[in-house]
């Protein structure tokens, strides 16, 4: 079930595959207009600072987070939401972002852009996501002004 945080941008699922039946629990903003971004990422703090991020970018128009690659899948099959641009954490519960990246590969509603937005430096961790479709690899800055700026070179570059 869902326990809301402090933060009414960030919705938390306990529990793998994640959801409230009927439907996945995801955080939205109000929709505008703009990029419509999806965000997997597990860790709150990082989704904060990532949508904190985001929000201080013009083209961005709509942010949704789920936990997981089996939610994000869901939301993908589903056809609950048509990402411009996916970024996605590759230590995730459930299923990871190698599988994620891999199971996106085989799915024609998938023509969006994955990004991988990672704690990980390892060469190994870069080859094997640009290996599964990633068309950029970003370490995850240690401040919000670096985040804003690599999210920012990332956005220009869609």
């Amino acid at each position: 079930m869902d326990s809301p945080t402090s933060d009414p941008l960030v919705a938390r699922v306990d529990g793998c595959p994640g959801g409230i039946p009927g439907g996945i629990s995801v955080a939205t903003l109000d929709a505008k207009p703009g990029l419509k971004i999806l965000m997997v990422e597990d860790d709150e703090a990082d989704a904060f600072l990532v949508k904190r991020a985001l929000l201080s970018n013009v083209r961005v128009g709509e942010i949704r987070h789920v936990r997981d690659g089996v939610e994000a899948l869901e939301l993908i099959d589903n056809h609950q939401f048509r990402p411009d641009l996916a970024l996605i954490d590759l230590q995730l519960p459930c299923k990871d972002g190698f599988s994620l990246l891999r199971d996106l590969g085989s799915r024609d509603e998938a023509d969006f852009p994955a990004v991988v937005l990672t704690t990980s430096r390892a060469r190994e961790d870069r080859w094997r996501s640009h290996k599964r479709g990633a068309v950029q690899f970003v370490t995850k800055p240690n401040t919000m002004e670096k985040m804003t700026m690599a999210l920012g070179e990332v956005i220009a570059r869609i």
